[in-house]
């Protein structure tokens, strides 16, 4: 879709106003861009969270064998029980969860809003625009 002359024309001869009809294709393009974000963030979360599994499985076949274990905070490792390692292990697990079902509810809402724009540019401009994502 080239832009001239605050209108919109396409490759097949369709034209519409420039002003509603480009703000809701930017919005798409908005829309799309956060959702590569969040993506991107869910994908990263995701290792985290198989990080602190195997982490759990590790100390828990260690336990009996290990006094104590390193555990890292920020830069500096620190010693705990097994039982601490667990509490922290936890801890963590629970915040990244929240923070996926967050990130998914997110991702959520704006495939919505993407769904919304896309049956109505589709409607107005049919074939002569591609709205795909993902």
């Amino acid at each position: 879709i080239l832009i001239n002359d605050c209108r919109l024309f396409s490759s097949s001869g369709i034209n519409a106003e420039y002003g509603e009809d480009q703000e809701k294709i930017n919005q798409f393009a908005r829309y799309n861009s956060k959702l590569l974000e969040i993506k991107d963030e869910l994908t990263a979360k995701g290792k985290q969270l198989q990080n602190l599994n195997d982490a759990a499985q590790d100390v828990e076949e260690l336990e009996l064998s290990e006094d104590s274990f390193p555990f890292e905070l920020g830069e500096v490792y620190v010693e705990m029980s097994a039982e601490q390692a667990n509490g922290m292990i936890s801890t963590y697990r629970s915040k990244i969860e929240n923070e996926i079902l967050g990130l998914k509810d997110k991702a959520g809402d704006i495939e919505n809003n993407m769904k919304e724009l896309k049956s109505e540019l589709y409607a107005k401009f049919g074939s002569a625009i591609n709205l795909e994502y993902d």
